[in-house]
């Protein structure tokens, strides 16, 4: 359950992971090219144009600060045009797109730098480290691009996705630990049933071969018949118990039933005949009160199991000479069938653990030593399988099993 527990955590957290870190790689990497390609075409652009790039011309003065505010907006860098000489050396800055002041001095270091080191006529490079783009025209001009402020805010976008990721990690590492205990919880209960049934089948199968080897040794110190009888009686109680086994196992098997449209009225009333000879010999009163011609699409057979473990639990549990009512009818678009019995109520809190493999009640309910609770187990699978639902109650008079069917 531990590695399990752990395979799924790990599945959901990378999965989680993963696609919240391709947002961000996706959408950094978006603002990325977005800037690199702003950069990219005003430096083939201007390399197109192969001519200087001239003075501004005069504007009025009242379109001077619109100009500017023009070039702001379409320009998140500082571009410089730089005159070289015949040979290709520094002369001197003619332009800068915000005519603001400038550090002469700094810029001509700048280009002396890119006139030695420069390896293309053309570059870009690496935004997050490289403060500087540019391009050689053939008019004798170097034209530099100052990334400084698309350096910064790069920079800065990517440190906040990487605080935004941790707090996200955070966030999943939380998200998945609910998701696996939600995943895993019932798989845990399963398993739990699982080992519980094995140990309850254990304990049940024990008991019959610890007393039937105990009675062989006492046969052969005696010869006294009656161990005999004890083993005989210790073997049908262990063959019921693996024929239910098995029968549990069957019923909890996969697989689709035939299921045809049948009268189930005729089905609980000859179910119920069948047990007449049990009612008179346990001195039980019994009522039935079927509606006639009620159809139901299942299968028969399982149909007469339910129907057979259903009484004979009713029988098994009723008061000395109680009473046992078998109702079928329909309500509300329902069909209902209910078996109830006189006899000690079930309590309220076993009303639903009733139908777990293995569970009795306290004993006072428990009157067939055979008993092993795998009856109703059994009846309730069946009930599911059938697409109805089955509960059991108990008022002062009766202890009611119903089940219902919802018709279309």
């Amino acid at each position: 359950m531990k590695k399990l527990r752990i395979k799924v955590f790990s599945i959901i957290f990378i999965l989680l992971t993963v696609f919240t870190l391709g947002i961000m790689i996706a959408s950094n990497a978006k603002t990325y090219f977005e800037k690199d390609k702003a950069i990219s075409d005003f430096l083939q652009n201007v390399s197109r144009r192969n001519n200087k790039i001239k003075h501004k011309p005069e504007l009025p003065p009242e379109r001077e600060d619109e100009d500017k505010n023009v070039r702001q907006v379409y320009l998140d860098f500082t571009v410089y045009t730089i005159i070289l000489d015949d040979d290709g050396n520094y002369k001197e800055i003619i332009n800068n797109t915000f005519d603001e002041d400038i550090d002469e001095e700094k810029v001509e270091e700048i280009a002396k730098k890119i006139i030695e080191k420069h390896k293309s006529n053309y570059y870009v490079g690496n935004l997050y480290n490289n403060k500087f783009s540019y391009v050689f025209t053939s008019n004798n001009e170097l034209v530099i691009i100052d990334n400084s402020n698309i350096n910064k805010m790069l920079v800065d976008q990517l440190i906040t996705y990487i605080f935004l990721f941790i707090f996200c990690e955070i966030i999943i590492f939380i998200i998945t630990y609910l998701i696996t205990n939600w995943i895993i919880d019932p798989v845990k209960k399963s398993f739990e049933k699982q080992k519980e049934f094995i140990a309850d089948a254990s304990h049940e199968l024990k008991t019959p071969l610890a007393v039937m080897i105990a009675s062989c040794d006492a046969y052969f110190n005696d010869k006294d018949e009656k161990w005999i009888h004890n083993m005989k009686n210790e073997s049908e109680r262990m063959t019921k118990l693996v024929t239910e086994l098995l029968d549990l196992a069957r019923a909890e098997k996969e697989q689709d039933l035939i299921m045809e449209d049948r009268n189930l009225s005729e089905i609980v009333e000859g179910a119920a005949l069948s047990f007449d000879s049990l009612f008179y010999e346990n001195k039980i009163k019994t009522k039935y009160n079927i509606e006639s011609n009620i159809y139901l699409k299942c299968n028969e057979d399982k149909i007469v199991e339910l129907l057979t473990i259903l009484i004979d639990n009713a029988i098994n549990h009723c008061s000395n000479k109680g009473k046992v009512n078998i109702n079928l009818y329909k309500k509300n678009k329902q069909i209902v069938l209910e078996v109830m019995n006189t006899g000690l109520p079930i309590k309220k809190e076993d009303e639903e653990k009733i139908f777990e493999r293995f569970y009795k009640v306290d004993s006072s309910r428990n009157r067939n030593s055979n008993n092993y609770g795998l009856g109703l187990a059994i009846a309730k699978n069946i009930v599911e399988k059938h697409n109805g639902k089955i509960s059991a109650s108990s008022s002062d008079k009766f202890t009611t099993f119903k089940v219902i069917w919802n018709q279309k």
